[in-house]
């Protein structure tokens, strides 16, 4: 039993780092990366050893693959996370990054040259980009609220991001005499997400175009609205895609206020043409989650997952497409 444990012990270390050619250097609390075991006990100090992997990728050509791995530091109370490239064919793992940020959200450029991901080097979430070595670390946008999350257009002319933008006033806003004032003033729902506070800002989704060293031309298609996509308080990129022709971009959305969007699971898929500067609704009158928009490759087509109905979170999750041509929609599978 113990030599057992001990064989799935170094394979899940293994899997987790890859067999770096660069070397290691663990960012755990475990020097110089492997826990030292008393018992054959899995323990919360060894499973906190672990390297968590996520973010997978496979590069354009088909060749390769990055992925992120992250790392605890106990006694710092801190996660560091690197990048790493795989050959498809497998072979040693290269460690992409190791700073002492933490990055995130890695993907590919659509035409393979380069791998973009956010940090904060420059002290905000921003986005860079590196070559396929892991050379040539390029700052790309310079975003004053810093953004969270990004996807570069197929056609290459654009990009769309997250980042928060503060519509509403706090505390402090509304009494300037009280600066030391550790409070909150709330009149209505929806004030709270799970374990996180509604802060007076709103998850957006902006259109920019793109260059390899700048951004410019930021467009807020959600401009003033005080609704949040990705949706609070788990939603990522994966609820924002673009069409195959870079046109129009999909994105996830309740667009509720107070008590109606507390109660509510009604969520919508809406679709902004980006020459027309137009939003329309694709899912108007399915009153549950529609959520994750992904498009065929030819564009003609556009999948999502769909709940049926509002207000109940743990509903059945159905794939539903729909014809963009005709509008017409279609459920195709629905999940036990």
């Amino acid at each position: 039993m113990k030599r057992l444990f001990f064989y799935i012990l170094i394979l899940t270390l293994f899997s987790a780092c890859m067999k770096s050619e660069k070397p290691v250097t663990a960012k755990n609390n475990y020097l110089p990366g492997t826990p030292k075991l008393s018992s054959d006990l899995m323990t919360p100090e060894v499973l906190w050893s672990f390297g968590r992997v996520g973010g997978t990728q496979v590069s354009p050509d088909g060749k390769s693959v990055i992925y992120g791995v992250t790392f605890f530091n106990i006694p710092e109370n801190k996660s560091y996370r690197d990048i790493y490239l795989v050959p498809v064919s497998g072979g040693a793992a290269m460690r992409l990054t190791d700073t002492p940020e933490k990055e995130g959200e890695e993907q590919w450029r659509p035409d393979g040259k380069k791998i973009g991901y956010i940090t904060s080097k420059s002290g905000s979430e921003q986005l860079w980009e590196m070559n396929p070595d892991g050379t040539g670390n390029t700052q790309v946008s310079n975003v004053p609220e810093g953004i969270s999350g990004f996807k570069y257009s197929p056609d290459l002319k654009n990009i769309v991001y997250i980042k928060s933008v503060r519509l509403d006033k706090d505390i402090h806003d509304l009494f300037s005499d009280l600066p030391l004032a550790n409070a909150r003033l709330e009149t209505d729902l929806m004030y709270r997400h799970w374990d996180s506070w509604h802060d007076y800002t709103y998850q957006h989704v902006v259109i920019a175009k793109y260059s390899e060293t700048v951004l410019s031309g930021d467009k807020d298609i959600m401009l003033n609205e005080r609704f949040d996509s990705p949706m609070k308080p788990m939603g990522g990129i994966e609820q924002i895609n673009w069409s195959p022709d870079g046109k129009t971009v999909a994105y996830t959305c309740k667009k509720k206020v107070g008590k109606e969007y507390a109660i509510s699971t009604n969520s919508d898929i809406y679709l902004y043409d980006l020459e027309a500067g137009t939003t329309t609704n694709l899912t108007v009158g399915m009153m549950g989650y529609d959520i994750d928009p992904v498009y065929s490759p030819d564009g003609t087509m556009i999948a999502w997952e769909s709940m049926a109905r509002d207000g109940y979170e743990a509903d059945k999750n159905r794939l539903f497409i729909a014809d963009l041509k005709n509008r017409c929609k279609k459920g195709l599978l629905c999940r036990v």
